[in-house]
């Protein structure tokens, strides 16, 4: 389901509870459920969650008392606070009878959920608070490398600072497990971010987590495992979120953009942005199509300038066919769905939905008609950053031969 489906459907709710009529179904309550479950999988926050269930204890009775029994079909700690928050809103007396029972019945699944006491009953021990748990990443460089940063914090003895430099490639390249003091750890990240060309960007912990035993799973089929890492595996794996799509999907509706034409023609303009400036496709791919046209610059047959650039885009479009079979689509559409969070996340939001519209134009097979604009300016940015400089290269030789 999604978002948009949501929220309507909460509109709904919301106009009930003011006064107006209609009824909550049971239809209406499973889609709740649905929601907080891919909610909880994705790694949404408990606030997040919250949000949208609020207003439904604010209607009748029997829709407040249907969900809060459904909940328990949702077997995480999540679920169990996310009781806890609605015991301390809901008014009607059974309702919260219900949560109580309802976070009985958790408890006996297994799942950790703290007691409701008794009105005017304290705990005599209360448990240290523990700080929420942090991902960072930075935005990815040309050969699909970037770094990730997984914080997790022990309340009393500071942190435990899991980050390393992953390739969608080659799998983890530099791994490091720190155990630092909140201040060490932020002294140490500030440091790096200064050194990274990209800036560092929030991201949920369980992705962060997932990111790493997903490219981990790289190093494991070149037959690289990492030791470094290995001794971090069940912590990250304790952390891990299970994500069908990239997190920007959870952010931004793809249908949306998909359709936008007006994106899709902004597509070469990424490789203008910050972002994108040193994204070039690797010499040692698009040099046999940069010296196809060098030599039809210089051929010595006689070309117009129109017959010339027929002959080169007969080479942007030859290098692209060869250069992206659906393996490497694929990478290049994730590439662009893992950038496209990160801008999101710094504020550049048309970036973003631009960035997203590539990676969703990536799904269809590649038309010599009316290409890809993001591959397509790639493959002539990269033949042409190549030539610019050999031809540098070769200036400067003669330059040297000229002196006396």
């Amino acid at each position: 389901m999604v978002w948009s489906g949501v929220y309507a459907k909460l509109e709904f709710l919301k106009g009930q509870a003011s006064g107006e009529s209609g009824e909550t179904d049971m239809e209406d309550i499973q889609m709740v459920i649905g929601q907080i479950k891919t909610d909880i999988a994705n790694g949404k926050s408990e606030e997040e969650i919250f949000q949208y269930l609020r207003p439904l204890l604010e209607k009748d009775r029997e829709a407040s008392t249907r969900l809060v029994e459904l909940m328990v079909t949702i077997p995480d700690q999540i679920t169990g606070r996310l009781l806890h928050r609605m015991f301390e809103v809901a008014q009607d007396k059974k309702v919260r009878k219900v949560i109580k029972r309802s976070l009985y019945r958790l408890k006996s699944k297994g799942i950790a959920a703290e007691e409701i006491l008794p009105d005017g009953e304290k705990p005599i021990l209360r448990p240290l608070q523990v700080e929420p748990k942090e991902g960072f990443a930075s935005g990815i460089d040309s050969l699909g490398q970037r770094l990730l940063w997984l914080i997790l914090p022990h309340p009393g003895r500071g942190l435990t600072v899991i980050h390393g430099i992953v390739s969608d490639q080659d799998g983890i390249v530099d791994f490091s497990r720190d155990e630092m003091t909140r201040k060490g750890f932020r002294t140490f990240f500030e440091e790096v971010q200064e050194k990274n060309p990209f800036p560092f960007v929030e991201m949920e912990p369980s992705y962060a987590a997932f990111l790493f035993t997903e490219v981990y799973q790289l190093n494991l089929k070149k037959g690289s495992p990492s030791q470094d890492y290995l001794r971090a595996k069940s912590e990250i794996e304790g952390v891990k979120g299970d994500y069908a799509r990239p997190l920007i999907y959870s952010h931004l509706q793809a249908d949306e953009i998909a359709g936008d034409d007006r994106m899709l023609k902004k597509g070469g303009d990424l490789l203008k942005t910050e972002a994108y400036s040193s994204w070039r496709i690797e010499e040692e791919q698009i040099r046999p199509y940069a010296d196809e046209v060098w030599e039809a610059e210089e051929s010595k047959i006689v070309l117009n300038q129109t017959q010339k650039e027929a002959r080169f885009q007969t080479i942007y479009l030859k290098a692209l066919t060869d250069l992206f079979p659906e393996e490497k689509k694929f990478l290049y559409r994730r590439r662009l769905e893992e950038m496209a969070y990160v801008l999101l996340k710094l504020g550049k939001d048309e970036e973003a939905k631009i960035s997203l519209s590539m990676a969703t134009d990536l799904e269809k097979p590649l038309n010599p008609i009316q290409p890809n604009p993001f591959l397509f300016q790639l493959v002539i940015k990269s033949i042409f950053g190549l030539l610019a400089e050999a031809y540098e290269k070769k200036s400067k030789e003669i330059s040297l031969i000229a002196k006396p």
